[in-house]
């Protein structure tokens, strides 16, 4: 070919490529090949096409010699932009997709694919960009993307093949699923086989689904769980989009199939049901015909279907419910209510009165008005004797009969709103039996029973009409008076302790207990509330039996300041014992033969913090009665315990400590166990640990103690019978427990040197401390205060004595190496 031909060819080829780039729609953009990050800039635009003008709105002057980030939105992503950068600074094609703005201002996207140009020596000269106006697309895919994220429903978008290309979170609750186990045919995979056609047919344009038109189906699809979910299934062919050729919305309705099934299931069994109830049915028009009733509706009201057919509901109830039941049944029919059940009564063929539990509930018609109403009628009459049996039962105390806690307490508080304290007063008198509990420990439960049964008794007889005795619990009983002056009150009160301690006969044994009872009365100014009534009429009794028991108090200012005063020592005796305000003083047990130290015995006593140092008298009594004595106890047993201890390792002590047991201790069933683990913990030989039980601690708690007492025989512990001579079984108590220490009460000692009664005490201190050796045990002689007592004892054979005369108790020393 000749040179004048290739030029030819050459030029030919070159006008034909700018022909093709003059009349390309894409916009053709060309820029030197600087670095993005050079000193002018950047690359700079050196050619632009027409299409370029007609995308952005610039004229070639207005954007030849400019870098192309003129077109660039602030709002691009800055994702697109990294890449371009990192692309450009490798000099390698790359394509990306940036938000650019027209001239006028407006917001368009762009797909733009950049290459970069070389001349013949292999050196980058410019860079060529295609860009091309996606706004559409662009718009359609956020669009798409929104529709995803935002929708309730399970959303799927699916391509011209129908293979899933995108799908919505919710499809993790939906179907419990991770979205890429749907993408591509992941959707028929786990569609139900008998389904497979319809999403086939949902989803084809030639089966009626055209650009901007729907259609819909109900689908089976499985659950990650296995069950399978029905989704309501609307195809949408979105308009004028490229990003999916389908988009599938999809909501659950499993529930409403479900119900659906089940509904009919129900409609099934309906008919055979109705016949077969156990209660009685009726199909019946609004005005009430029955239209239809089954066997256990005619048993109920003794009559036959025929009878029954041509009654109305009307007719078989009660004429005193008639009324409200029609008003009930109006409601219904009106709308007002869409079921109404209730409790009336029905009256049977032969005149009777059954009380039945009536439901009833409207079949609509077409139209949405009442056509029937289906009606329930069951027969509850035993249920309402029961009820009331069980009402009668919570408000009642089962052995007396009387009104219990609950009934009283609702009296009380009625009373008090009613009463008018212009015209008279009410009265709370608490009542509480004296010495019952030797009764109950002694003869027994039985006898206990019967003795509040005539207690109970004895109490109606002697109350006014209108006035309530009900039982508090235990031995504790509470009478209210209303509409009664103080002296009324009083009168009551002394007939209650004149009846209560006549002789009762239980059996062939007559007892004899006394009542001692406490009276509150309301007055014109005050505000009391049932609380407050019963607070203080049991602080009255208690002010009775401090005065001897057997008799009744009122209460008045003084008293109530005195149970002020016992709630407030009350409440600084819990705080006392977790704040450590107790102390324990140790009294010496000496061998009176050389005055050598034998023994301790522990004394609690209380820091008051106003009050100052109190001793037990002051405050035990107060323990035992409001339920701190564990407490206290288990205080007074780990400290001794631990004082034991310290003298032990300190090489000082050889002797026992002693701690005293309350009743309530000996009715502790775990109160062995508790001092079988502390002596483990420490480490202590329990031979330097004892316990002193009185005999009237032993008395009252006999059956329980023998458990108690040899537990701690058993571990190796000692035990002293304390104040002996002065219970009622001494002898025979010596014998049946486990002791090893008697003590000799003071009351004896301290006749050995009195001329009026040397010797009645010589006589008994001479016959215990014979048959405390006979016996094997050791004599402790208690409140030693004379050389006299203390020789007196020791000639008798008493080899060991505590009193003042032998060491009064003394707190540890502040040395705790050494005993006290």
């Amino acid at each position: 070919m000749s040179s004048i031909s290739l030029q030819n060819d050459v030029t030919g080829q070159a006008t034909l490529f700018e022909s093709i780039v003059v009349n390309v729609n894409d916009v053709v953009l060309v820029t030197e090949a600087e670095p993005i990050h050079s000193a002018a800039g950047g690359p700079r635009v050196v050619y632009v096409n027409p299409a370029f003008t007609r995308m952005t709105g610039y004229a070639p002057e207005e954007i030849i010699g400019l870098t192309p980030r003129l077109l660039q939105s602030p709002k691009t992503d800055q994702g697109e932009l990294d890449r371009l950068r990192a692309a450009l600074e490798r000099w390698q094609p790359v394509e990306v997709e940036l938000l650019n703005v027209h001239k006028d201002g407006s917001e368009f996207w762009a797909q733009i694919n950049i290459v970069p140009v070389a001349d013949a020596q292999g050196r980058y000269r410019y860079w060529v960009s295609i860009q091309r106006d996606i706004t559409v697309r662009k718009h359609a895919q956020i669009a798409l993307e929104a529709l995803l994220d935002n929708s309730s429903d399970l959303v799927l978008a699916l391509d011209q093949d129908g293979a899933v290309v995108s799908v919505s979170p919710t499809v993790s609750r939906v179907l419990g699923r991770e979205p890429g186990e749907l993408l591509g045919e992941g959707l028929r995979q786990h569609l139900h086989p008998q389904d497979r056609v319809a999403l086939h047919t949902l989803t084809q344009p030639q089966y009626g689904l055209r650009l901007g038109h729907s259609g819909s189906a109900e689908l089976r699809v499985q659950h990650a769980d296995g069950s399978w979910r029905w989704l309501q299934v609307s195809a949408v062919e979105p308009s004028a989009s490229a990003v999916a050729a389908v988009v599938l919305s999809c909501t659950d309705v499993t529930a409403r199939k479900l119900g659906e099934q089940a509904l009919r299931r129900a409609d099934d069994r309906f008919r055979s049901a109705f016949s077969d109830a156990p209660i009685g049915m009726a199909v019946t028009e609004p005005l009430g015909r029955h239209v239809q009733v089954n066997e256990a509706y005619c048993q109920l009201l003794g009559r036959t279907s025929e009878e029954l057919l041509g009654m109305t509901m009307a007719e078989v109830m009660h004429p005193v419910d008639l009324q409200p039941s029609l008003a009930q049944r109006m409601e219904l029919l009106e709308g007002s209510i869409t079921r109404h059940r209730y409790e009336t009564r029905f009256v049977r063929a032969d005149g009777t009165v059954v009380g039945v539990l009536h439901s009833s509930s409207v079949v609509p018609a077409r139209d949405g008005q009442p056509q029937y109403l289906i009606d329930h009628v069951e027969d509850i009459t035993e249920r309402k004797v029961f009820e009331d049996e069980l009402r009668y039962q919570a408000s009642h105390d089962g052995l007396t009969g009387l009104p219990n806690r609950v009934l009283l307490s609702d009296r009380l508080e009625r009373a008090l709103r009613m009463t008018d304290r212009r015209i008279g007063s009410l009265a709370v008198l608490f009542l509480d039996l004296d010495r019952f509990k030797v009764i109950n420990d002694s003869l027994g439960h039985a006898v206990g029973d019967a003795v509040l049964i005539e207690v109970a008794r004895r109490l109606a007889s002697v109350l006014r009409a209108g006035d309530t005795a009900a039982r508090f619990g235990g031995d504790e009983f509470v009478v209210l008076c209303e509409d009664t002056s103080a002296e009324q009150a009083r009168l009551v009160a002394d007939r209650i302790v004149s009846v209560v301690s006549a002789p009762i006969l239980v059996g062939d044994t007559s007892l004899v207990l006394t009542a001692s009872v406490g009276v509150a009365l309301t007055s014109l100014d005050s505000t009391d509330d049932a609380e407050t009534m019963l607070r203080d009429a049991d602080a009255a009794m208690y002010s009775a039996k401090d005065g001897g028991k057997a008799r009744f108090a009122v209460f008045d200012r003084a008293l109530g300041v005195r149970a002020a005063a016992r709630m407030q020592m009350e409440t600084d005796l819990r705080h006392g014992i977790v704040a450590g305000q107790l102390r324990l003083h140790y009294q010496p047990e000496v061998r009176l033969a050389d005055r050598v130290l034998v023994g301790m015995e522990a004394l609690v006593r209380w820091e008051h913090p106003s009050r100052g140092l109190l001793l037990p008298g002051e405050f035990v009594p107060l323990a035992e009665e409001v339920g701190l004595i564990r407490a206290l106890g288990d205080w007074v047993l780990v400290e001794a315990v631990a004082h034991a201890g310290r003298w032990a390792e300190a090489g000082r002590a050889a002797s026992t400590v002693w701690i005293n047991l309350s009743v309530h201790q000996l009715g502790d069933a775990s109160f062995v166990r508790r001092v079988a683990d502390l002596l483990t913990e420490t480490r202590l030989n329990p031979a330097m640990l004892g316990f002193e039980i009185t005999e009237s601690a032993l008395m009252s708690e006999e059956d329980g103690s023998r458990h108690i007492l040899q537990g701690l025989r058993d571990i190796g512990v000692c035990l002293a019978l304390d104040d002996f001579g002065t219970g009622y079984s001494s002898l025979a108590y010596l014998a049946q427990f486990p002791f090893d220490t008697v003590k000799i009460d003071q009351s004896f000692v301290s006749g050995l040197d009195q001329a009026q009664t040397r010797r009645e005490s010589y006589a008994i201190v001479s016959a215990v401390v014979g048959l405390s050796h006979a016996l094997r045990l050791r004599v402790v002689g208690e409140g030693v205060e004379t050389d006299s007592q203390a020789q007196a004892l020791h000639g008798l054979g008493c080899e060991i004595g505590q009193g003042y005369l032998l060491g009064s108790p003394m707190p540890e020393r502040g040395d705790r190496d050494t005993e006290p």
